[in-house]
């Protein structure tokens, strides 16, 4: 790169949740192809951390543990001592945080790219319009258009490497998992559909973190069939090794199931309260989405609430084991 006016010394910002971290992994991966002259820095939390290590496609890992190690005011001015020695000159940011924003803008960056968002203009001196109707993977990779990329389709899928090179046919796995309580298919239903699919012949394995241990053990008691629980057993790249073993895997609108596309595993992918047009359903195509669509109060927000604003909950209770089974079916042909 003998423009001098070009970028040498990258970093992208990302220390939001586990799914976004992955679905910023396409913009990485196209800094990384497509202008390998660059250093590439990225800050990320450390679970971000554990997933990108062993995947070679940064030059540098900056851990911010806003949650534990790093919390606090003065922490964070000790963080970003620590980036502006590593002489950054540009800066893109996913992450719409105030602090990722406060970040970047005293990181000594020359050039931040940021989104065009009122509470965001103060951070950022290239601001791009983050469109709405578009998915979320596109919306990362809107942030790349002062590199003049020309990106293709595969480009757009977030991909992450494991040691698996074979998948275990007949095991379903099951993420009833989510951080937010709506997005949580009933305990019921979770229940039912192991038990058709174990009938069926399946082998079934229940995945998660720690915090959905006592989800996993109650749709485990009522399924009252054999049905592994590994929920709590992996860290992040455990999950991604797990998945990317699994024929399938049955999921709400969660970050298993956003490594699960990373790792190219088939996905039924159930959505509540929110949808696939706010832009974060995986768009790889061995992928089904199902939903209650057309539902008067979907969505009801941008996360889904913990509890159901109209009190009846009918984006999930109204679909049923059979309906995910067939699905299920389908997918697998």
């Amino acid at each position: 790169m003998n423009n001098p006016h070009e970028p040498r010394r990258v970093l992208v910002i990302q220390t939001a949740f586990l799914g976004d971290i992955v679905l910023t992994i396409p913009l990485i991966r196209a800094l990384r192809k497509y202008r390998p002259e660059m250093e590439l820095l990225f800050l990320t939390t450390p679970v971000g951390k554990s997933l990108l290590d062993g995947q070679h496609i940064v030059d540098k890992i900056i851990v911010y543990d806003k949650k534990g190690a790093d919390k606090g005011p003065g922490a964070l001015a000790k963080k970003i001592k620590e980036i502006r020695g590593h002489n950054i000159d540009t800066v893109i940011s996913p992450h719409r945080s105030l602090r990722s924003g406060t970040v970047a803008l005293l990181s000594g960056a020359k050039r931040r790219i940021g989104y065009a968002l009122p509470h965001l203009v103060p951070f950022y001196n290239v601001r791009l319009k983050r469109h709405r109707d578009m998915h979320e993977i596109d919306r990362i990779l809107a942030l790349l258009k002062p590199f003049a990329l020309r990106l293709s389709e595969d480009d757009r899928y977030p991909s992450l490497k494991t040691r698996n090179t074979a998948r275990s046919k007949g095991v379903i796995g099951i993420a009833p998992g989510s951080t937010w309580g709506t997005k949580r298919w009933t305990e019921d239903g979770y229940a039912g559909l192991i038990r058709r699919l174990v009938k069926s012949g399946s082998s079934t394995v229940l995945i998660g973190s720690s915090s959905d241990r006592m989800v996993a053990g109650r749709i485990k008691s009522m399924a009252g069939v054999q049905t592994e629980d590994m929920t709590g057993t992996t860290d992040v790249v455990g999950l991604a090794e797990l998945l990317s073993g699994l024929e399938l895997l049955v999921t709400n609108d969660n970050g298993a199931m956003q490594v699960a596309q990373a790792v190219n595993t088939p996905i039924v992918a159930i959505f509540g309260p929110t949808v696939p047009g706010q832009g974060f359903a995986p768009i790889r195509p061995n992928t089904i989405v199902i939903e209650n669509a057309g539902l008067y109060c979907r969505p009801c927000s941008a996360h889904g609430p913990m509890e159901c604003p109209e009190g009846h909950f009918l984006c999930m209770k109204a679909l049923t084991p059979d309906a995910v089974f067939e699905a299920v079916e389908g997918m697998r042909g």
